[in-house]
Protein backbone atom coordinates (compact mmCIF):
# COMPACT_ATOMS: atom_id res chain seq x y z
CA UNK A 1 0.00 0.00 0.00
CA UNK A 2 2.85 2.37 0.83
CA UNK A 3 4.50 1.74 -2.53
CA UNK A 4 1.17 2.14 -4.33
CA UNK A 5 0.39 5.48 -2.70
CA UNK A 6 3.88 6.87 -3.29
CA UNK A 7 3.82 5.56 -6.84
CA UNK A 8 0.49 7.19 -7.63
CA UNK A 9 1.65 10.49 -6.12
CA UNK A 10 4.88 10.42 -8.15
CA UNK A 11 2.93 9.50 -11.28
CA UNK A 12 0.39 12.32 -10.91
CA UNK A 13 2.92 15.02 -10.02
CA UNK A 14 5.30 13.75 -12.69
CA UNK A 15 2.65 13.82 -15.42
CA UNK A 16 1.66 17.36 -14.46
CA UNK A 17 5.27 18.56 -14.61
CA UNK A 18 6.15 16.65 -17.77
CA UNK A 19 3.24 17.77 -19.94
CA UNK A 20 1.88 21.01 -18.45
CA UNK A 21 4.75 22.03 -16.18
CA UNK A 22 5.55 25.38 -17.75
CA UNK A 23 1.98 26.65 -18.02
CA UNK A 24 1.24 25.83 -14.36
CA UNK A 25 4.82 26.28 -13.19
CA UNK A 26 4.09 28.75 -10.41
CA UNK A 27 1.40 26.49 -8.93
CA UNK A 28 3.38 23.26 -9.22
CA UNK A 29 6.68 24.59 -7.85
CA UNK A 30 5.63 24.59 -4.16
CA UNK A 31 4.40 21.00 -4.58
CA UNK A 32 7.74 19.98 -6.06
CA UNK A 33 9.57 21.86 -3.30
CA UNK A 34 7.58 20.04 -0.63
CA UNK A 35 8.26 16.61 -2.12
CA UNK A 36 11.97 17.35 -2.55
CA UNK A 37 12.25 18.65 1.02
CA UNK A 38 10.35 15.64 2.36
CA UNK A 39 12.61 13.21 0.49
CA UNK A 40 15.76 15.07 1.55
CA UNK A 41 14.76 15.07 5.21
CA UNK A 42 13.73 11.42 5.28
CA UNK A 43 16.86 10.36 3.36
CA UNK A 44 19.09 12.39 5.64
CA UNK A 45 17.68 10.87 8.80
CA UNK A 46 17.79 7.37 7.30
CA UNK A 47 21.45 7.79 6.36
CA UNK A 48 22.30 9.30 9.76
CA UNK A 49 20.78 6.47 11.76
CA UNK A 50 21.30 3.63 9.27
CA UNK A 51 17.61 3.05 8.62
CA UNK A 52 15.58 2.44 5.48
CA UNK A 53 13.42 5.01 3.71
CA UNK A 54 10.26 5.98 5.68
CA UNK A 55 11.04 3.47 8.46
CA UNK A 56 11.48 6.10 11.19
CA UNK A 57 8.75 8.31 12.63
CA UNK A 58 11.39 10.91 13.48
CA UNK A 59 12.64 10.87 9.90
CA UNK A 60 9.13 11.38 8.56
CA UNK A 61 8.52 14.33 10.91
CA UNK A 62 11.85 15.93 9.97
CA UNK A 63 11.06 15.34 6.31
CA UNK A 64 7.64 16.98 6.65
CA UNK A 65 9.14 20.04 8.33
CA UNK A 66 11.85 20.42 5.67
CA UNK A 67 9.24 19.81 2.97
CA UNK A 68 7.06 22.64 4.30
CA UNK A 69 10.07 24.98 4.44
CA UNK A 70 11.01 24.13 0.86
CA UNK A 71 7.42 24.61 -0.27
CA UNK A 72 7.19 28.05 1.35
CA UNK A 73 10.53 29.15 -0.09
CA UNK A 74 9.53 27.82 -3.51
CA UNK A 75 6.30 29.81 -3.32
CA UNK A 76 7.92 33.06 -2.23
CA UNK A 77 11.21 33.15 -4.09
CA UNK A 78 11.43 32.51 -7.82
CA UNK A 79 15.14 31.68 -8.02
CA UNK A 80 15.01 29.38 -4.99
CA UNK A 81 12.14 27.45 -6.58
CA UNK A 82 13.82 26.96 -9.95
CA UNK A 83 17.16 26.15 -8.32
CA UNK A 84 15.44 23.41 -6.29
CA UNK A 85 13.91 21.99 -9.48
CA UNK A 86 17.19 22.18 -11.42
CA UNK A 87 19.20 20.74 -8.55
CA UNK A 88 16.91 17.73 -8.13
CA UNK A 89 16.88 17.00 -11.87
CA UNK A 90 20.69 17.22 -11.98
CA UNK A 91 20.99 15.03 -8.88
CA UNK A 92 18.69 12.40 -10.38
CA UNK A 93 20.60 12.39 -13.68
CA UNK A 94 24.03 12.24 -12.05
CA UNK A 95 23.26 9.41 -9.67
CA UNK A 96 21.00 7.67 -12.17
CA UNK A 97 23.60 7.52 -14.94
CA UNK A 98 26.14 5.77 -12.72
CA UNK A 99 23.50 3.35 -11.46
CA UNK A 100 22.32 2.68 -15.03
CA UNK A 101 25.82 1.63 -16.17
CA UNK A 102 26.08 -0.86 -13.35
CA UNK A 103 27.72 1.02 -10.49
CA UNK A 104 26.11 0.00 -7.22
CA UNK A 105 24.22 2.82 -5.49
CA UNK A 106 26.31 4.33 -2.74
CA UNK A 107 28.60 7.20 -1.90
CA UNK A 108 29.96 7.53 -5.46
CA UNK A 109 26.52 7.86 -7.02
CA UNK A 110 25.58 10.28 -4.24
CA UNK A 111 28.60 12.49 -5.06
CA UNK A 112 27.87 12.32 -8.80
CA UNK A 113 24.30 13.43 -8.16
CA UNK A 114 25.38 16.31 -5.95
CA UNK A 115 28.01 17.46 -8.46
CA UNK A 116 25.63 17.50 -11.43
CA UNK A 117 22.89 19.06 -9.30
CA UNK A 118 25.28 21.90 -8.39
CA UNK A 119 26.17 22.35 -12.06
CA UNK A 120 22.49 22.63 -12.93
CA UNK A 121 21.87 25.22 -10.21
CA UNK A 122 24.84 27.36 -11.30
CA UNK A 123 23.80 27.03 -14.94
CA UNK A 124 20.28 28.17 -14.13
CA UNK A 125 21.55 31.27 -12.33
CA UNK A 126 23.92 32.11 -15.18
CA UNK A 127 21.31 31.56 -17.90
CA UNK A 128 18.77 33.68 -15.99
CA UNK A 129 16.17 30.91 -16.40
CA UNK A 130 14.89 31.35 -19.95
CA UNK A 131 11.68 29.67 -21.03
CA UNK A 132 13.37 26.78 -22.84
CA UNK A 133 15.39 25.90 -19.74
CA UNK A 134 12.21 25.65 -17.69
CA UNK A 135 10.56 23.53 -20.39
CA UNK A 136 13.48 21.09 -20.34
CA UNK A 137 13.68 20.91 -16.54
CA UNK A 138 9.97 20.31 -16.07
CA UNK A 139 9.90 17.70 -18.84
CA UNK A 140 12.93 15.83 -17.47
CA UNK A 141 11.88 16.10 -13.84
CA UNK A 142 8.32 15.04 -14.60
CA UNK A 143 9.49 12.15 -16.78
CA UNK A 144 11.72 10.91 -13.98
CA UNK A 145 8.85 11.06 -11.50
CA UNK A 146 6.60 9.13 -13.92
CA UNK A 147 9.22 6.40 -14.33
CA UNK A 148 9.68 6.19 -10.56
CA UNK A 149 5.92 6.06 -9.98
CA UNK A 150 5.37 3.24 -12.46
CA UNK A 151 8.32 1.27 -11.02
CA UNK A 152 6.88 1.60 -7.51
CA UNK A 153 3.35 0.65 -8.54
CA UNK A 154 4.39 -2.53 -10.37
CA UNK A 155 6.83 -3.49 -7.62
CA UNK A 156 10.10 -3.21 -9.56
CA UNK A 157 11.50 -0.86 -6.91
CA UNK A 158 10.95 -1.10 -3.16
CA UNK A 159 10.15 1.95 -1.03
CA UNK A 160 13.02 1.22 1.36
CA UNK A 161 15.55 1.44 -1.50
CA UNK A 162 14.59 4.96 -2.61
CA UNK A 163 17.41 6.60 -0.66
CA UNK A 164 20.10 4.60 -2.43
CA UNK A 165 21.96 6.04 -5.40
CA UNK A 166 19.76 9.04 -5.90
CA UNK A 167 16.01 9.05 -6.42
CA UNK A 168 16.20 7.11 -9.70
CA UNK A 169 19.31 5.02 -8.96
CA UNK A 170 17.48 1.81 -8.15
CA UNK A 171 15.01 2.28 -11.00
CA UNK A 172 17.58 2.82 -13.75
CA UNK A 173 19.74 0.00 -12.46
CA UNK A 174 16.81 -2.40 -12.77
CA UNK A 175 16.67 -2.23 -16.59
CA UNK A 176 17.97 -0.12 -19.48
CA UNK A 177 14.34 0.19 -20.58
CA UNK A 178 13.69 2.58 -17.68
CA UNK A 179 16.43 4.87 -18.97
CA UNK A 180 14.97 4.71 -22.47
CA UNK A 181 11.50 5.47 -21.10
CA UNK A 182 12.86 8.48 -19.20
CA UNK A 183 14.53 9.90 -22.30
CA UNK A 184 11.48 9.32 -24.52
CA UNK A 185 9.09 10.86 -21.99
CA UNK A 186 11.39 13.87 -21.59
CA UNK A 187 11.44 14.47 -25.35
CA UNK A 188 7.68 13.99 -25.68
CA UNK A 189 6.95 16.20 -22.68
CA UNK A 190 9.23 18.94 -23.99
CA UNK A 191 7.58 18.81 -27.43
CA UNK A 192 4.06 18.89 -25.98
CA UNK A 193 4.86 21.85 -23.74
CA UNK A 194 6.67 23.71 -26.51
CA UNK A 195 3.66 23.36 -28.78
CA UNK A 196 1.09 24.27 -26.11
CA UNK A 197 2.94 27.34 -24.79
CA UNK A 198 4.03 29.05 -28.00
CA UNK A 199 2.12 32.18 -27.03
CA UNK A 200 2.36 31.79 -23.26
CA UNK A 201 5.11 33.12 -21.01
CA UNK A 202 5.36 33.28 -17.23
CA UNK A 203 5.16 36.80 -15.82
CA UNK A 204 7.44 36.39 -12.85
CA UNK A 205 6.96 39.69 -11.10
CA UNK A 206 3.24 39.16 -10.57
CA UNK A 207 3.63 36.06 -8.47
CA UNK A 208 6.99 35.95 -6.73
CA UNK A 209 9.23 37.87 -4.41
CA UNK A 210 12.82 37.82 -5.58
CA UNK A 211 11.87 37.40 -9.21
CA UNK A 212 13.40 39.38 -12.03
CA UNK A 213 10.81 41.83 -13.46
CA UNK A 214 9.70 40.63 -16.86
CA UNK A 215 8.88 37.24 -18.29
CA UNK A 216 10.58 33.87 -18.21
Amino acid sequence: MEALLLGLLALLVGAAFCFIGYRFFLVLLPIWGFLVGLAAGVNGMAALFGQSFLSSATGIVVGLVIGIVFAVLSYLFWYVAVAVLGGTVGYAIGGGILAAIGIDPGFLTFLAGLALGAVFVVGILILNIPKFTILLLTAAGGAGAIVLGVALIIGRVKVESLGEGGILGGVLQDSVLWTLAWVVLTVVGYAVQLQSTRRFEIEVERYRFGGTPGRA
